[in-house]
């Protein structure tokens, strides 16, 4: 009986595989299905000056990509990584609890304000460099202008990420911070510079 249970400890979690599979049967559909029925746009188009810009099915191709990937890293991380002990009780597993709701809350606030950063933060500094007369044109006037387009992004996005990183792990590492400078980095190169025509969020909503 102990080592029937052992085994059971042992074995690869069906909750964690099934989420994978069920999550990459929903990529691979959307990506040669549903988009090629529904999408009249190619991946890359030119546009009417002859410049190559994203297509329709640019982002949601991206999207559904990036989804299939982190399905087979979640199959084969539950494949690899096998259970050898139970945090909860059996009376508690698969019932939600307060430890869950607070999970939530601290999640949600956390992306709420690194998401109230990133919209926010270009348009007060703009406007607090206007009130002192060192700048006479408004944020919405800048959003394609350097630096201040990147305020937001940066800043918001850095603090966001950097908070996620160090709540889920207790401390924050300076090898962390330099993964997210990395991302950020990456991200501007990518859809500002080499994608010229795409606004970094949240320029394109302001």
């Amino acid at each position: 009986m102990a080592a029937d249970r052992q085994q059971q400890r042992m074995a690869p979690d069906p909750w964690n595989i099934g989420f994978g599979v069920v999550t990459l049967a929903a990529a691979l559909l959307a990506l040669f299905v549903w988009f090629p029925l529904d999408i009249k746009g190619g991946f890359i188009q030119t546009n009417l000056t002859g410049n190559l810009e994203p297509g329709d099915a640019f982002f949601p191709i991206l999207l559904a990509a990036t989804l299939a990937a982190l399905s087979l890293v979640q199959i084969l991380a539950a494949i690899l990584t096998r259970q050898t002990s139970s945090a909860l009780e059996p009376e508690e597993a698969g019932q939600l609890s307060f430890r869950n709701l607070k999970f939530l809350i601290c999640f949600f606030t956390i992306l709420v304000a690194g998401l109230t950063v990133m919209f926010w933060f270009g348009p007060l500094v703009t406007a607090t460099l206007g009130a002192f007369g060192m700048i006479d044109q408004s944020y919405r006037q800048l959003v394609d202008t350097v630096p201040y387009k990147y305020l937001g992004f940066l800043v918001g996005g850095f603090a966001m990420t950097t908070a996620l990183v160090w709540w889920t792990e207790g401390r924050l590492r300076p090898r962390a911070v330099y993964t997210v400078v990395a991302v950020l980095a990456a991200c501007i190169l990518i859809f500002d510079i080499l994608l010229d025509n795409i606004l970094l969020p949240p320029n394109a909503d302001i």
